[in-house]
């Protein structure tokens, strides 16, 4: 599979796993705490009929007051218009505008014919960055979907506990436009080909983030940029609003499992601080 695919995949699905680490949920104690907190990585989208919400993440949230996703997904309205603006490309334009006539061509045909797309649904979905495109495809793709961040937020609802995020979701969409549209075009080659991304969800199944690493960290290095911001920055300023929200009470933390591991990723970062970040297995 070309490189260009697997990136639009792991673009696709907001997911880059650089973690060295062989569990995805760990307990945060130590360092003057009062009670332990704790810190889930997710994966953002999956099939439907493979979600299970594991019992230890559910015995963690119960012990805990407050559950901190990145984002708040409890969006105003107003919110939510400015967040849909900032997935089109500028001044009303078209991935034609962006794209070889070739290119082009090949991905309304695909769309079309692949996915059934009425041509009004194409052209209506030609107007977002291939970012944001290409995402809205692999959703498709994999069909009736679910992911943890829509649970939690329905856990938090139902358990009354407050739901706050780490950054806002403008913050977030800003670090994705950092990614030019040029940088984004690779993405839009090939969708035809799921191996790459069964083959990740798979290893998330097996909370095998030693194999997960080793598969993509070849990839990363390609677009340094997007590891820089979307990653490392994000993750140094997660740092000291996680430290004020544990200080106060016991929380769930769950966040993508990319911004787990590595030396700039989540856990040595907490490490770095004092904490005690421990695995937990059963």
């Amino acid at each position: 599979m070309k490189l260009t695919h697997r990136l639009s995949i792991l673009f696709g699905i907001l997911l880059l796993f650089t973690s060295a680490h062989s569990q995805l949920l760990y307990r945060i104690s130590g360092n003057g705490l009062k009670q332990d907190s704790y810190l889930f990585g997710t994966i953002h989208t999956m099939p439907k009929e493979d979600f299970e919400m594991p019992k230890k993440v559910m015995d963690a949230l119960k012990s805990c007051g407050t559950i901190a996703l990145e984002i708040d997904l409890n969006m105003s309205l107003s919110e939510k218009i400015e967040l849909a603006k900032m997935t089109m490309l500028p001044n009303g334009g078209t991935l034609k505008d962006y794209m070889p006539d070739s290119s082009y061509t090949k991905l309304k045909s695909y769309c079309m014919d692949s996915l059934s797309w009425k041509e009004s649904k194409f052209e209506q979905y030609s107007h977002m960055k291939p970012f944001f495109f290409s995402s809205v495809v692999l959703q498709e793709k994999i069909g009736k979907q679910k992911s943890f961040e829509m649970e939690f937020d329905k856990l938090a609802k139902k358990y009354k506990m407050p739901l706050i995020g780490l950054e806002t979701v403008m913050y977030q969409m800003e670090t994705i436009d950092r990614i030019s549209i040029k940088d984004q075009l690779p993405f839009m080659d090939d969708f035809s080909n799921m191996s790459e991304f069964d083959e990740m969800f798979s290893l998330y199944e097996k909370e095998d983030i030693n194999g997960l690493y080793k598969m993509i960290s070849e990839e990363t290095d390609m677009l340094p940029e997007f590891n820089h911001w979307f990653l490392d920055v994000r993750n140094a300023n997660w740092i000291p609003v996680i430290e004020k929200q544990i200080s106060k009470e016991a929380t769930f933390i769950a966040v993508g499992a990319g911004h787990l591991g590595g030396t700039n990723g989540v856990l040595e970062l907490l490490k770095k601080q004092g904490y005690s970040v421990t695995g937990i297995n059963d």
